[in-house]
């Protein structure tokens, strides 16, 4: 290994502890002024919070955690292009991503890996880098009282009413009313809860 191996090398290290250390204070000083709260709620300390804007296209949106609301290991939470709302009671589980603009209700909870996102990438003219066109948001609601099992895809503008169930693996592109179990990519309507028989209905 050559000596100019060895100082690329160290230098690519130092550069390396330089940003773990520039992202670790980002981390402590969103937790302690740019966080919105109601206590008991918990962020495991691997999440990473994106709510400080860094760039001049991000502005600044509000993250909001309910009530005993958590947030498991190895989490990403973006408020870059718009507020994300964890009402009381949510869980959002581990190394799931939520780019706002999101809300989601009471008590509902994600799987591991779950992806929900209200921005994307306009990709209209292939002539040009995709990310250099612009972006889109459309704001994601889920309801009160959903489950989304793991590696669940929510995608922006879809609205996930309350009481409903996404089977692991869904891709999520329309909205899903509420009680219902969706399946599928995209996901689709497999069953619904008929009140008269107290029994989910295939339909």
């Amino acid at each position: 290994m050559s000596i100019y191996t060895v100082v690329k090398s160290v230098l690519g290290l130092f550069r390396d502890i330089l940003k773990s250390i520039y992202l670790l204070c980002l981390q402590v000083v969103t937790r302690l002024f740019y966080l919105e709260r109601e206590l008991p709620s918990s962020i495991s300390l691997s999440v990473r919070l994106d709510v400080i804007p860094r760039r001049p296209n991000h502005q600044r949106h509000r993250l909001f955690l309910g009530r005993k609301t958590l947030i498991e290991d190895y989490c990403v939470v973006c408020t870059w292009h718009g507020d994300v709302i964890l009402n009381e009671g949510v869980n959002i589980g581990i190394g799931s991503i939520v780019i706002g603009p999101v809300t989601i209700g009471k008590k509902s909870r994600t799987g591991q890996n779950c992806f929900i996102g209200g921005q994307s990438h306009i990709f209209q003219d292939i002539s040009k880098d995709f990310f250099t066109q612009g972006e889109e948001t459309r704001l994601v609601i889920i309801g009160e009282n959903v489950w989304l099992g793991s590696n669940v895809d929510v995608l922006l503008g879809v609205k996930i009413g309350d009481n409903s169930v996404i089977g692991a693996g869904s891709i999520v592109v329309d909205d899903i009313p509420p009680y219902s179990v969706a399946v599928g990519n995209p996901a689709k309507v497999i069953k619904r809860y008929n009140f008269d028989t107290k029994l989910w209905d295939r339909v």
